[in-house]
């Protein structure tokens, strides 16, 4: 056994580690200092920035903020400019349209704002929402109830109705991106639900009811949003990625 009044004591070796590792630590280290000093600075311009105060709300306000937008449009559309033959409009294709779109808008904001601590989105889950947006508005166009004695021209009144629909579905677009304060690329779902929030009021506003019109200026709302923006940010991210 050996005798704790004779320990030799730590190893000299290991004593001239732990004070070279002494010595390290209390030197100063500029290139460390001036990283914190960089993100210190960033971080405070970041903190001055407005939107900084609506990112860093909760998950669920965030939701609630961008969804009462896309309802308030809608229900301005209904009290303001609602079609004029509304009530006596098929209630059941009514109610099927209102709700589909309105469903599918509320899902395109709920996936579009995810929490921070919840991994990215796969690509599967968002390609099922754009899927649904795209077989959604493209079947509600096709199999509207129309009557074929009442149909107009095909092409009166489209550039009207396509305007009216991007016009009104931009502002949801800007909303959620501003909200926004993940780095995955949820362009594609603000584009969805634009292109949705696009339909319901023109649902809600437009009296045509012929697929000829619902197809070219309805339908194409949806188009133009999901393919134009999502050819658009692709482009973007394919630059980045070449530079």
């Amino acid at each position: 056994m050996s005798d704790p009044m004779h320990d030799p004591g730590p190893d000299p070796e290991l004593e001239e580690w732990l004070a070279e590792a002494r010595e390290a630590e209390a030197e100063p280290q500029p290139e460390l200092e001036g990283l914190l000093e960089s993100v210190e600075r960033e971080i405070g311009q970041a903190e001055k920035k407005p939107t900084f105060w609506l990112r860093t709300r909760p998950t669920w306000v965030r939701r609630a903020i961008a969804s009462g937008a896309a309802l308030g449009v809608v229900g301005l559309t209904a009290a303001l400019m609602l079609r004029a033959d509304f009530h006596d409009y098929p209630a059941s294709y009514m109610a099927v349209a209102l709700g589909s779109l309105g469903a599918l808008l509320l899902l395109s904001v709920h996936m579009a704002l995810r929490p921070l601590h919840r991994p990215p989105m796969r690509g599967a889950a968002r390609a099922a929402v754009v899927g649904l947006t795209l077989a959604s508005t493209f079947a509600l166009a096709l199999f509207s109830p129309h009557d074929p004695g009442e149909a107009h021209g095909v092409f009166d009144h489209v550039s009207g109705c396509l305007f009216f629909g991007l016009l009104f579905g931009v502002p949801v677009y800007f909303v959620l991106r501003l909200l926004d304060r993940g780095a995955q690329a949820t362009s594609l779902l603000a584009a969805c639900a634009a292109g949705l929030l696009g339909n319901l009021v023109l649902q809600l506003h437009c009296p045509r009811k012929d697929p000829e019109h619902l197809m070219l200026a309805h339908f194409s709302v949806v188009l133009l949003f999901v393919a134009g923006l999502g050819l658009a940010h692709w482009l973007v991210r394919r630059l980045r990625g070449q530079r």
